[in-house]
């Protein structure tokens, strides 16, 4: 008899409604201004609900912000985090810290038997103050093995209208799924594994993205839509998965 087909993992949840998020995917949200603050709460709002832990990786004053958001829509955010089901990260001192600190949120969740994870970051502004651009991103390319590790959904948004080029750049690279333009791109042909993310100069990773952006004219808005038509090119092959 033939081997049976893989079994896809399950859907964690729907973005915005529609777009279907399953366990173990690391997802960088590439957006320009807008309803990031509203994605991220409806994100978190519908785990906690579901008993599952969420963690928040933002500098204070967006933590600060959140916290009150979740309030204001009814969630009791000092019961959660007495319950460790919410969790805000500390400001870490060193990338070793902050990935310490993620191994430990991961186990512990695995450890209450929680029924899956959900990390969410808001991208380079949430890049702790001890820890450089390229470390955090290799820090990035690390979290896959985290995603891997346990049923959970990486959700990390990036404004692209705040941020240098070259970092995103480096934000497509770590991130094996993109939301751009809101097209899903699973598995996009940009995504470089940690073992060989780590290892290459900032030239190599960034060198078939400048590729890309020198043919789309230098223009962001078309690189972005690049992006997106891989997306849309996959939709046919993964219709009703």
């Amino acid at each position: 008899m033939p081997d049976p087909l893989p079994i896809a993992p399950r859907i964690l949840t729907y973005l915005d409604g529609q777009i279907p998020l399953r366990c173990h995917e690391h997802v960088a949200v590439v957006y320009r201004g807008g309803a990031a603050a509203i994605r991220g709460a409806e994100f978190i709002i519908e785990g906690l609900n579901q008993g599952q832990w969420c963690c928040y990786l933002a500098p204070a004053t967006a933590q600060s912000g959140l916290r009150t958001r979740l309030c204001q829509l009814g969630i009791d955010v000092d019961r959660h985090q007495m319950a460790q089901a919410l969790q805000f990260p500390p400001e870490a001192r060193s990338a070793s810290d902050c990935l310490d600190w993620g191994k430990r949120f991961f186990d512990e969740a695995e450890s209450a038997r929680a029924p899956a994870v959900r990390w969410l970051e808001e991208g380079v502004g949430g890049k702790p103050g001890g820890i450089s651009v390229p470390q955090f991103f290799e820090l990035h390319s690390r979290l896959n093995y985290l995603v891997k590790h346990y049923p959970s959904v990486a959700l990390c948004q990036y404004d692209c209208g705040h941020m240098e080029i070259p970092d995103l750049f480096s934000a497509i690279a770590v991130h094996r799924h993109l939301l751009v333009k809101g097209t899903l791109v699973r598995d996009h042909p940009f995504y470089i594994p940690a073992e060989k993310f780590i290892a290459m100069s900032a030239e190599d990773r960034e060198r078939d993205l400048r590729g890309v952006f020198r043919e789309v004219g230098f223009d962001l808005e078309k690189l972005l839509s690049t992006l997106a038509g891989y997306g849309r090119i996959q939709r046919p092959a993964s219709a009703g998965s």
